[in-house]
């Protein structure tokens, strides 16, 4: 069993690629921060069918939804750079290759994020965003102190799909020269000839990742759960 496979390396790996975890979760953290944000005003541009905006937004989506992650990896990372290189902008090479894998990924996940929060802006019923109006709120504040909160709140299984699914695709960054725990592996691999004990050791850290997400989501539910018992005992009383 020792000539196929070893326990003990692969106990003693585990250390060396948790410590190249933090650019999983760096990764994943900002890029689906930025892409809720995205995300959000892309779908409140669609609700509205904004002039000129709508068509743009459609057009985003539908790229996004339509090619393959890794496709879009290397058009920023590599296609960007060299399309500004050509019109004088050659200081952007120097730029680190991390800032375009977050660009990426916040567009990537941007894109499911709007389509998420479009149909649970649409699931609130419109009298609340009426009344808001009525007592003197702008759309815009109503729709940050009434509508968003609780489209937030019913897209919470929705939006926890996309974080793991982005938590995921950050597997796929050392292809553009980013070191994280899926390539740190590969190199190693590359000396000790231990791929299998090494790719099992990432596994687990993923499962155990995506595990602590759902954690979270479900703990979230609970809050959800709660916050409406409690809104229909003020109704009833």
């Amino acid at each position: 069993m020792g000539t196929y496979f070893s326990l003990e390396y692969m106990l003693e790996s585990l250390p060396v690629l948790l410590s190249y975890m933090d650019v999983t979760i760096l990764v994943t953290v900002i890029s689906e921060i930025a892409a809720m944000v995205l995300g959000s005003a892309v779908a409140l541009m669609r609700i509205h069918r904004m002039p000129a905006l709508n068509g743009l937004c459609i057009g985003y989506i539908s790229f996004v939804r339509g090619t393959p992650f890794l496709v879009q990896l290397y058009l920023i990372c590599f296609g960007v750079p060299q399309i500004l290189g050509a019109f004088g902008y050659a200081d952007i090479r120097s730029l680190p290759v991390l800032l375009f894998v977050l660009m990426v990924m916040t567009l990537h996940s941007g894109a499911y994020i709007a389509e998420i929060m479009r149909g649970s802006i649409l699931s609130i019923d419109e009298g609340q965003l009426e009344a808001a109006c009525s007592i003197g709120m702008t759309a815009a504040q109503a729709y940050r102190r009434i509508v968003l909160p609780q489209a937030f709140r019913t897209a919470i299984p929705a939006l926890s799909n996309e974080i793991i699914s982005t938590l995921k695709n950050t597997s796929l960054v050392f292809n553009v020269g980013v070191i994280d725990m899926l390539s740190k592996a590969e190199l190693m691999g590359s000396f000790s000839y231990r791929n299998l004990e090494l790719y099992l050791d990432v596994g687990i850290v993923y499962i155990f990742l995506c595990l602590a997400i759902h954690a979270g989501t479900v703990f979230l539910e609970h809050g959800r759960g709660r916050h409406k018992n409690q809104a229909a005992m003020v109704t009833v009383e």
